[in-house]
């Protein structure tokens, strides 16, 4: 997987490594947001706790990451606003 420039600001505003956070990522679970036009989310675990990192569908580019709480993963999964996304 590869960042973008604002992937990386991100990483950085959170102080965590670039590197690190997509090394976390291939051990993710992606889902489909119906919220957001079906835009690809993978959920990873990284320094104990949830990130999502959003995708660029058709691509390999992680758009941007950002740490949340397993109450609001659990929400979207639960209320069906992220669904799995099929192999």
């Amino acid at each position: 997987m590869q960042l973008t420039r604002h992937a990386i600001e991100k990483c950085a505003t959170y102080g965590v490594l670039a590197k690190a956070v997509v090394s976390a990522l291939d051990a993710g679970e992606t889902f489909i947001d119906l919220h957001r036009r079906g835009t690809l989310v993978r959920i990873f675990w990284f320094q104990h706790r949830p990130w999502v990192a959003v995708l660029n569908p058709g691509s390999e580019r992680v758009i941007t990451v950002y740490p949340t709480d397993q109450r609001t993963v659990d929400a979207r999964r639960n209320g069906g606003r992220w669904v799995v996304q099929k192999p």
